[in-house]
């Protein structure tokens, strides 16, 4: 079977790379000039820089574990277990904030314990805001919860719908929480990303890079036009395919191939965030990434990539850090990230290495999230020969190892040649 493959991040080449041993022909076709879509790595004078949000490796999936490491063997990669912090008031409190309230003021610790303990009675709230006081107590919501994720969705929490959170957020029962406060102990157990991997060299580009290894690949190839004919598919007006996979934003498809109006309708009412990025030196440190809650700061978060690996940063006395910043493009300007409107004076900011805007970052669980996205890929695959794959193909918020996994069961359906 001859397979044309939209997109070149993790799920495309995963999926390519499966195919391929599977007999098919398979080609990648992707618009930017290097591979790894939200996973690409970019050396910038000695830094290694992940460009679209620092990426790490890790899975509960056994399969998806043994194939990763079967391609970029183990003893290439750096173990760690999470260091994360939360500036809290200025004080660096570890994550999650609920195993943590031993490092509060013992008042304040109370009274956000008592909040924790009495919550969660009554019916769940079907909408996030409410959820997080139903979850972790009014104290612990309004303290750090709701404004963090205000900052980081970037959208009204009331709009947002609540199941896409389960494996995403850290949900400590309320026997862990009160174990971590009788042991003053703030160490996370089994929650998610609590330990994780990353490339000893290259960032997670090197992955990519040997996932990619031996597949056809256009780059800088940007997609005209996609008709259905009879037993396939033709791109661009001359390139016949007996199956497409797209990996590519929603948003896109309407611009290259025909669709009925309600779908195109329902593609326009999605919703996503956009993200910048800005590479800077700092002083080494063994934090993974600091969470911002404070609407103080126009970044949410800051991911220390040097913490990830000994090999990231060009001087090797020194750390970087990558700060996060959601919304539209950010004008990265010196003086304004030095201003103390963008990061807390105590993160240290020394001097912009690099930068990076990412339009399609985060996929945003709003209201009409659920039927929206039922009803496009509920005529998707009603279309003969034409898949949906990976976080922006089926607008899912998946990590990596769940973009790898589904890339197997979409080989596994597809089967042998």
């Amino acid at each position: 079977m001859r397979i044309a493959v939209l997109g070149a991040g993790i799920s495309g080449l995963s999926v390519a790379r499966m195919l391929r041993q599977k007999g098919h022909t398979v080609t990648v076709f992707e618009k930017n000039e290097t591979v790894g879509g939200l996973a690409r790595t970019r050396l910038t004078n000695g830094y290694t820089y992940d460009i679209h949000g620092g990426h790490i490796f890790n899975s509960k999936h056994p399969e998806v574990v043994e194939w990763v490491f079967s391609l970029l063997p183990k003893q290439n990669w750096k173990y760690t277990v999470r260091n994360s912090k939360i500036d809290f008031g200025g004080k660096y409190i570890s994550y999650p904030f609920e195993l943590s309230l031993c490092e509060l003021d013992p008042d304040l610790a109370k009274s956000f314990c008592r909040d924790f303990v009495e919550a969660q009675s009554g019916p769940e709230p079907d909408n996030f805001h409410d959820w997080l006081i139903w979850n972790f107590g009014k104290g612990i919501a309004e303290a750090y919860m709701i404004p963090y994720n205000e900052k980081i969705w970037n959208f009204p929490l009331r709009d947002m719908e609540t199941n896409w959170m389960h494996g995403k957020m850290p949900l400590p029962t309320k026997d862990e929480m009160k174990r971590s406060l009788l042991l003053k102990d703030p160490s996370e157990r089994k929650m998610p990303h609590s330990t994780f991997y990353y490339p000893t060299d290259g960032g997670i580009q090197s992955l990519v890079n040997v996932i990619a290894e031996g597949i056809d690949v256009k780059t800088s190839y940007a997609i005209s036009s996609i008709e259905k004919i009879d037993g396939g598919w033709i791109m661009d007006g001359k390139d016949i395919y007996d199956r497409i996979i797209s990996t590519i934003p929603l948003p896109v498809l309407p611009k290259i191939m025909k669709l009925p109006e309600n779908i195109v309708d329902a593609i326009a009412g999605l919703k996503f965030n956009s993200l910048t990025t800005v590479l800077f030196d700092c002083e080494k440190t063994d934090i993974s990434w600091l969470y911002i809650p404070s609407h103080e700061y126009r970044s949410h978060r800051i991911v220390y990539q040097s913490s990830f690996s000994p090999n990231v940063s060009a001087d090797k006395d020194r750390g970087c850090g990558a700060i996060e910043i959601i919304g539209d493009r950010f004008d990265v300007d010196g003086n304004l990230l030095k201003d103390g409107k963008v990061v807390p004076e105590e993160v240290g900011f020394n001097n912009i290495i690099d930068s990076e805007f990412t339009e399609y970052a985060y996929v945003i669980h709003d209201r009409d999230y659920r039927k929206t996205t039922e009803t496009v890929s509920g005529y998707f695959s009603g279309v003969n020969g034409f898949d949906l794959l990976g976080r922006w193909g089926t607008w899912s918020y998946k990590n990596m190892d769940i973009c790898i996994l589904d890339a197997m069961k979409e080989a596994e359906v597809i089967g042998e040649a």
